[in-house]
C-alpha cells in the first residue's frame, strides 16, 4: 500500500510531535480507510466522522505502536470498532442511496446479484452486529477470523451473525437468493 520506509519516517517523526508528519500519515490511509468505512456506513459525512474518530485515537496510540510495523491493520481495526460503535448508536439509520448512479453494478452475494441500492437498504434493517459482519464478511470477503479481530468478537459469533444475516436474506428475498 504505502512505502514502508516513508510510513517508519513519518511515524517516529508523528511520536515526537511533528503534525505534518501525522498530516501525512492520515494523507497516506485517509483513502483505503474511507472506503472501507463508506461500504459498511454508505454516507459520506459519518465516514468521516468515524475517521476523524479514527485517526484521532490512532494519534492517541502513537507512542504504543511497533516500529518496522505497518500502521494499516492497526488503523484498519480501529476504524471497524468505530463503526461497530456507531452502528450501535444508529441502529436504524436511513440510508439514502439517491447519489449512486443508475447503472450501478450489482454486488455478487453467495453467488447471487444483487443490486447494491437494494442490497444496502436492506443491510441498513440488520441489528448492527449482524450488518456489520455481513457487510465485512459477504460484501467486502473478509474472513472470520480477521472479522473477529477487527470487530472484538469471537470467531463462533461471527460466524452466527453471519448465519442469521444470510437467513434474513433468504427469507427478505427468498430462498433462490442464496
Amino acid at each position: 500500500m504505502q512505502d514502508l520506509v516513508a510510513v517508519e519516517q513519518w511515524l517516529r517523526e508523528a511520536k515526537d510531535g511533528d503534525e505534518e508528519a501525522f498530516a501525512r500519515l492520515v494523507k497516506a490511509y485517509y483513502g483505503p480507510l474511507f472506503r472501507l468505512v463508506y461500504q459498511m456506513v454508505p454516507r459520506a459525512h459519518d465516514a468521516e466522522d468515524i475517521l476523524q474518530e479514527t485517526f484521532f485515537r490512532f494519534f492517541q496510540a502513537l507512542r504504543r505502536l511497533v516500529p518496522g510495523q505497518d500502521p494499516f491493520p492497526f488503523l484498519k481495526s480501529i476504524a471497524v470498532r468505530r463503526t461497530y460503535s456507531f452502528l450501535k448508536r444508529n441502529d436504524r439509520i436511513h440510508v439514502s442511496l439517491d447519489h449512486l448512479p443508475e447503472d450501478t453494478p450489482q454486488l455478487s452475494v453467495q453467488g447471487h446479484p444483487y443490486e447494491i441500492r437494494t442490497l444496502y437498504l436492506w443491510a441498513a434493517k440488520l441489528p448492527p452486529a449482524q450488518r456489520l459482519v455481513f457487510l465485512l464478511r459477504d460484501v467486502l470477503g473478509v474472513e472470520d477470523g480477521e472479522i473477529a479481530r477487527l470487530t472484538g468478537l469471537r470467531e463462533v459469533t461471527v460466524r452466527r451473525h453471519a448465519s442469521l444475516a444470510r437467513q434474513t436474506l433468504e427469507r427478505e428475498f427468498g430462498s433462490e437468493s442464496l
